[in-house]
């Protein structure tokens, strides 16, 4: 399982067990804020790469004790910066155009000048619906985009909150 975030609080503790250090990281995206757990043997490897307010991407699970746990807690295995995954081309942005009377003609012209505003390396791709079964996936070859925080609000502000994504890209 992978989960897209923001790291926001680092509480390093010691195991009782063991005496090795562990980490409880709390986590925050789009739908809250919760924490996890990263065990003392990816501690070690992992304390140097993760940072707070830094967009990650932590690969994980959940223990198989905690599996009927009402919270069980997600153990990290391991991290790589977004910024890393942008530049390998491993995101990429889609945008859902619906068939919509209320949209304006000019909206894709509108897309274009933010993605020019905002100049980077990840790949844009169009999916178009017409609401009767037509679907058109178009990937440009010329716009690339800069992820950051206000580019994607521009576009969600232009064409809503749930019609732009940050998705996995294509390598």
């Amino acid at each position: 399982m992978a989960l897209a975030i923001v790291v926001t609080a680092i509480k390093r503790q010691t195991s009782k067990r063991s005496g090795a250090e562990f980490a409880r990281l709390t986590i925050e995206d789009f739908s809250g804020s919760t924490e996890v757990l990263v065990f003392p043997e990816k501690w070690s490897a992992l304390n140097d790469l993760i940072k707070t307010d830094v967009p990650m991407l932590l690969k994980g699970g959940y223990a198989r004790r905690d599996q009927d746990a009402d919270n069980p807690s997600f153990v990290v295995e391991s991290v790589t910066k977004l910024a890393e995954l942008r530049a390998n081309g491993q995101v990429k942005i889609a945008i859902e155009l619906k068939r919509d009377s209320d949209r304006s003609p000019g909206v894709i012209a509108e897309v274009r000048s933010i993605v020019e505003a905002f100049p980077g390396t990840v790949p844009l791709e169009i999916q178009y619906s017409d609401g009767n079964g037509l679907r058109a996936t178009l990937r440009s070859r010329s716009l690339t985009l800069a992820v950051s925080t206000t580019a994607m609000s521009e576009l969600r502000s232009l064409l809503g909150d749930d019609s732009v994504r940050l998705q996995r890209g294509s390598k």
